[in-house]
């Protein structure tokens, strides 16, 4: 390490120290805490800060009197930022300080932990059910408003009708970064071709479909005509990137990214396929869900042995090819129902039944608890009627 390079980190240190200090003395009266999100995960970024601050609104509902609380945030270096213009708005609204003085505040914390800052856990979850008892926490301005409405246009989407956004996962994103996704990835990675006849229904319901991406994705080659291919558009940017997915109609979603703008701005989304229970929505009545089929013996199991095992767990994709469990995704025609009804319902403002929760929410436990809060999340109504009875046995 050089000289200069040394200097810089003793004064660092030096200074982390003092305020430490100082915050310390005042803790009885002020609380500080140091808030660090997953600036590089879109969905974390999104999500993180958004559930934080619903959990505690709804905490100083329940609260006559609470000491006040400094949240010190770190959105990380600009450069690494997985969505700048999602970053910005969140700097509007947070008390952001630079990375590297969170970083110094933090590695002297750990040094001298009698000074350490309290860290909450940050999650895109919550146990509060907080997305379903607050308002978003973020918003346009009248003039982002003007630029996204020029913005839709110009991809060829008419804002005043409703449209949906199609998110679906390929490895297409993290290959382009040089990252190499291990084989268990493919679990939770899809075709998107296989959703054409599901964008044919949405389209001959009245829906404009967009596709979303950041243009590394295995291209739509089977788009039925009136798709907008936005993964792959030149007129991409980051802006852009957000605000479709606070403005749609809804979100047909496969667990990745996008869907948690969605979720930031309260959009609703049908998430097909579930694969990482752990992973899901299980505490928002934004989401509503169907399950992929996974197989262990040659069986399918059921909505009941996978919640009350540890298979629900399961956050490495890989743990399921370790533990024996394979996996078989819906059909294309499977999709294209499975959406059909989901309109249906929203049509008829069918909320459907309340079993499937009550089995989520007993299987998974205290645990589970502590990751979702209530199980509010709907099982789409009548989808055992496509993906078969073994869902809820």
């Amino acid at each position: 390490m050089s000289v200069v390079r040394r200097f810089i980190k003793f004064v660092l240190l030096v200074g982390s120290l003092i305020v430490l200090a100082i915050m310390k003395l005042i803790q009885p009266f002020v609380k500080f805490q140091l808030c660090i999100v997953g600036f590089h995960r879109y969905g974390h970024l999104a999500l993180e800060p958004e559930v934080f601050l619903a959990e505690q609104e709804v905490s100083r509902a329940n609260k006559k009197f609470t000491r006040p609380v400094v949240n010190l945030w770190s959105l990380g270096p600009t450069a690494k930022q997985s969505n700048k213009y999602l970053a910005r708005k969140w700097s509007e609204r947070l008390t952001v300080v630079p990375s590297w003085m969170v970083s110094a505040l933090h590695d002297t914390g750990e040094f001298f932990p009698a000074l350490k800052l309290v860290e909450p856990r940050l999650s895109i979850t919550g146990s509060e059910n907080g997305l379903d008892k607050t308002e978003p926490h973020l918003s346009f301005s009248n003039e982002e408003i003007a630029d996204g409405e020029r913005g839709l246009l110009e991809i060829g989407i008419d804002p005043r009708r409703p449209y949906v956004c199609l998110i679906v996962r390929d490895g297409g994103h993290y290959k382009s970064k040089g990252d190499i996704e291990s084989s268990g990835y493919e679990l939770i990675n899809f075709n998107i071709n296989d959703f054409a006849s599901a964008a044919e229904a949405l389209i001959a319901h009245g829906y404009q479909v967009v596709r979303m991406g950041s243009g590394s994705e295995q291209p739509f080659t089977n788009a039925p005509t009136g798709v907008i291919d936005y993964a792959s558009s030149k007129r991409r940017s980051e802006f852009l990137d957000v605000y479709l997915a606070a403005t749609c109609a809804f979100a047909i979603s496969t667990q990745t990214g996008p869907d948690a703008v969605c979720m930031l701005f309260r959009r609703p989304v049908l998430y097909v396929d579930v694969t990482r229970y752990c992973q899901f929505f299980f505490g928002s009545k934004i989401a509503t869900w169907t399950p992929v089929r996974l197989l262990k013996n040659g069986k399918i199991l059921n909505l009941s042995d996978v919640v009350n095992s540890e298979i629900a767990w399961f956050k490495d994709p890989n743990l399921f090819a370790v533990n024996g469990v394979s996996q078989q995704k819906s059909s294309e025609e499977e999709l294209r129902n499975l959406i059909t009804l989901y309109i249906d319902n929203r049509k008829s403002h069918s909320s459907g039944s309340s079993r499937a929760q009550k089995l989520v929410g007993k299987g998974m436990g205290e645990r589970g608890r502590r990751q979702f809060g209530d199980v509010t999340a709907m099982l789409l109504p009548n989808s055992e009627q496509v993906l078969g009875e073994w869902v809820l046995k």
